[in-house]
Parts: C-alpha cells; sequence; structure tokens
C-alpha cells in the first residue's frame, strides 16, 4: 500500500495538488482546480471526436466539463461509515471506511462514469474498455446486485482492473477509500474503431480524490 498525503480540508488538497501533484499540462496553462464534493458527476466522462478519444469530468449539477487535472474529486466526512460483514475485500468487518455510494446521498458526490457522447457505430460491438490502472493508498470501486453481492472492479490490493461501456451508456458504482487524505487514481479508456480495427486510447489519465476524515 502506498503513502496518502494527509490533509484536514479539501482546500489545502487542492493547493498540494497545484503545488506537487498535478499534471504538468493544468501548472503549464495555469488552469486553477475546482472541488467537486456533492452531486451528480461523470468522472469518467467519455467522447470521440476529431479522431481522439476523450477522458473528462462532467459536472452534472452545473452542466460543465473539466479536463481531469482541473478538479479534486472530494469525499465530505459524511462518506465514513464501517465496513459491512460479507465485504472482505474493503478490509475487516467494523474497520472505517469513507464510501461515495452509488446511489445518490444529498451532501456527498455522487459519482460515476457516462458514454452518451460517444456514437453508436463509431467503436468495434460498441463498446470501450475502462481501466483503473494504479491508485494511492486503499481504493475499491465495486457495484452491488439485486442479491447484494459485490462486483469488484478494481481493487488497489489486486492491480489494473477493468470494465466495459457501451456507446451512449451511463453508470454508477461505489468508491470506497480506506483512509482520509489525497489520492491518485490512473485511468484509460480504449476502444476499437468499427471502420479501421485501429485501437485508439485516451493514454493513461490521472484523476484526484480528496478523502475528509
Amino acid at each position: 500500500m502506498r503513502t496518502l498525503v494527509k490533509y484536514s480540508a479539501v482546500a489545502a488538497a487542492a493547493a498540494a495538488v497545484l503545488a506537487t501533484a498535478a499534471p504538468a499540462a493544468a501548472q503549464e496553462t495555469g488552469s486553477s482546480i475546482t472541488v467537486l464534493d456533492r452531486g451528480h458527476v461523470d468522472v469518467f466522462g467519455l467522447a470521440y471526436e476529431d479522431g481522439a478519444l476523450d477522458l473528462h469530468v462532467h459536472d452534472g449539477e452545473n452542466d460543465v466539463e473539466y479536463a481531469p487535472s482541473e478538479v479534486v474529486l472530494a469525499a465530505n466526512p459524511e462518506a465514513e461509515t464501517v465496513i459491512p460483514a460479507g465485504y472482505d475485500f474493503l478490509g475487516e468487518e467494523g474497520d472505517d471506511v469513507w464510501i461515495l455510494p452509488d446511489t445518490n446521498v444529498e451532501g456527498l458526490l455522487f459519482a460515476g462514469w457516462g458514454a452518451e457522447e460517444i456514437l453508436p457505430g463509431d467503436f468495434a460491438d460498441d463498446t470501450l474498455t475502462i481501466t483503473v490502472h494504479d491508485a494511492w493508498g486503499d481504493v475499491d470501486l465495486y457495484t452491488v446486485d439485486d442479491f447484494g453481492d459485490a462486483n469488484v472492479l478494481f481493487d488497489s490490493d489486486q492491480g489494473a482492473g477493468s470494465w466495459e461501456a457501451t456507446a451512449g451508456s451511463h453508470g454508477h458504482m461505489n468508491w470506497a477509500f480506506g483512509e482520509a487524505g489525497l489520492y491518485k487514481l490512473t485511468v484509460e479508456a480504449e476502444g476499437v474503431l468499427a471502420a479501421t480495427g485501429e485501437t485508439v486510447s485516451t493514454g493513461e489519465v490521472d484523476y484526484f480524490f480528496c478523502v475528509k476524515g
């Protein structure tokens, strides 16, 4: 497990990102950092335009799109809970965990992914793959079925994790963090063009989360 950078406030995390951890693009352009800590957000927003596949952050509350380097995504203190029975991949039952849930809870980020900007027919089988390659600290992304069973999409203890997104689709998952602090997730999306068979990729893109204790 990697050591987390710990801060007591989102503002401090944003400052740290600007000073030490933000991608070079944000630093070179002087882009400001926006903190998103509640409401509907497509963290992994997908678009394919002018031959390029793009990952962005779509703030659905204000209908604004950001480059990932321009945003810190925050889990407010209300996200803190305890690990339930049967979720061993999160850690020991009863231990503290911070979860952004796959349902809309007032005061928390309702975070997911969106491929509404991907047109049918652009990609083979109308399918793209989203991969989380790496993360600082203890991070798990998962969905839960109607029986309460978890489908783990990414577990930082297990290495990279992937799932498919179809053209025009949209989805949410649970985002679990093992402790308060500043996190970075390295993400990539790719797909095979239907017309040429060429694989196109966003390349690896960094996202920053601040989990407040």
